[in-house]
């Protein structure tokens, strides 16, 4: 298969881990970090998926774009993003947003800390050591139960490929793929081998 395109079997549930794929399973908004406003997002509970769409092996850059965190920048050696890196993925970072406004909150929070704006978190944070971070393509799908659609998404992300997603520094080991597969297949409507 060619790479970015794959859609390994994961605990029975077949997902192409492209934004097409996730266009099918309803994503929605696909804003690049650099253009995004904060109306432009909802003011609801969701998941949200980050794609490149460069898929070769990028020239980190040496000092992050990205605004500190708790005062500290988010700069990682280049030696640990090279290994983080799946060359063909498109699909490089999986999130959620709950909290009072959700993914308004969370996505706004994240585009301005790509613009170097201090942000409350540093997840994601590798994403600001790619060279046109301003370019990635953030898309998104209002659910409830967050935390454990995230989850269910990683675990079976490790189970297809190996490996988390690119910025990602969790991967899902809380949830087994049984319970990954009847999570998504509530949240998202996933069944076995329906995708793709």
């Amino acid at each position: 298969m060619t790479p970015g395109i794959e859609r390994p079997y994961a605990g029975g549930v077949e997902i192409e881990w492209t934004r097409s794929g996730f266009e099918r399973l309803g994503f929605v908004g696909w804003k690049r970090f650099g253009l995004i406003e904060r109306s432009d997002l909802p003011d609801k509970h969701g998941v949200y998926v980050v794609i490149s769409e460069a898929l070769g092996r990028p020239e980190f850059l040496t000092k992050s774009v990205g605004g500190p965190h708790k005062r500290k920048p988010l700069t990682v050696g280049v030696d640990v993003l090279s290994k983080a890196w799946r060359d063909g993925a498109e699909i490089v970072y999986i999130g959620k947003a709950g909290g009072r406004r959700g993914l308004q909150d969370r996505l706004w929070a994240y585009a301005r800390q790509g613009r170097g704006h201090s942000a409350g978190h540093a997840g994601g944070r590798f994403l600001w050591q790619l060279p046109a971070s301003e370019k990635l393509v953030v898309g998104w799908r209002e659910v409830d139960g967050v935390s454990d659609v995230e989850e269910a998404l990683l675990a079976l992300h490790v189970a297809a490929f190996q490996s988390r997603p690119f910025a990602n520094l969790k991967d899902g080991k809380r949830m087994t793929l049984p319970r990954a597969c009847e999570c998504l297949a509530a949240a998202l409507g996933v069944l076995p081998r329906d995708v793709g």
